[in-house]
């Protein structure tokens, strides 16, 4: 009889066994299942994160590209008045290179700008009688000592 009590005994520690088998199986499913569920929200996170950095990209470039754009019609205004300015000081018959000395501009620079001027069409002669006192006639020349000077 001893015999059949050891098969019981056997059999139940089989039974145990796999019960206990199963319930580990059944925990490890458990936490893999939460794991996922837990990267997949963490993931979902990180990924909405790093649109919010797309979105304050996108934001930025365009901020830099209206901020570029403004600059850049300021900077041709002022380029044209300047360009007006030097024209008219070309047209009393200073020369590219003397009007670079006196403001400190490179030759090049001051010949852009009477450029500029003139293909807007907004280098006016001299009118007489300016604010110089100069009431002699005298013919502008505006092209002339700017584009004729070699220095």
């Amino acid at each position: 009889m001893s015999g059949s009590g050891d098969a019981v005994h056997n059999e139940t520690k089989v039974i145990s066994a796999r019960s206990q088998a199963r319930s580990k199986l059944s925990e490890r499913r458990a936490e893999l299942l939460k794991r996922i569920s837990d990267n997949q929200r963490d993931l979902e996170r990180a990924l909405a994160s790093l649109e919010k950095v797309d979105k304050a990209a996108v934001r930025r470039d365009a901020a830099i590209a209206k901020a570029n754009e403004e600059f850049e019609k300021k900077k041709a205004a002022a380029e044209l008045a300047a360009g007006r300015s030097l024209a008219q000081v070309a047209g009393r018959g200073e020369t590219a290179t003397s009007i670079s000395e006196l403001v400190d501009l490179d030759v090049a620079m001051v010949r852009r700008l009477v450029k500029l001027a003139e293909e807007n069409n907004d280098s006016t002669p001299p009118t007489q009688g300016s604010s110089e006192g100069g009431s002699e006639a005298k013919e502008p020349t505006p092209d002339v000592p700017v584009a004729a000077s070699g220095s």
